[in-house]
């Protein structure tokens, strides 16, 4: 049985905005889809290691349609950057990522 994930695909849109230090602020878009979490093989890994690379997760998404080049995936408060994606011959998209940072979650101290 193939278990199916809430994953959060994420891409930024530049704002007419700047902050204080003068830099566009960009507005993050998150679209939520489903997909299933897939380990990154031996072999995968080091010949990802041989260019410098450090893959750790791939995200398998049943229609490439969900998909839009976004650059990072937000998986269980953990985000992580596409490194890179392919798409096999029956219109899945897989999306292998590295990173592995823990999102900020905010929590509300009560005294």
């Amino acid at each position: 049985m193939q278990m199916w994930n809430a994953i959060e695909l994420i891409d930024y849109d530049e704002t007419t905005n700047v902050d204080s230090y003068g830099d566009v602020v960009l507005t993050e878009n998150r679209t939520k889809v489903y997909a299933q979490c897939k380990s990154i093989s031996q072999t995968e890994f080091y010949q990802a290691q041989t260019s410098g690379l450090k893959p750790e997760i791939k995200f398998v998404l049943t229609t490439s349609r969900d998909y839009n080049g976004q650059e990072e995936v937000v998986f269980n408060n953990i985000r992580y950057k596409v490194l890179k994606t392919f798409i096999p011959s029956d219109d899945s998209i897989e999306i292998t990522c590295y990173g592995g940072v823990r999102e900020n979650v905010s929590t509300e101290n009560s005294h």
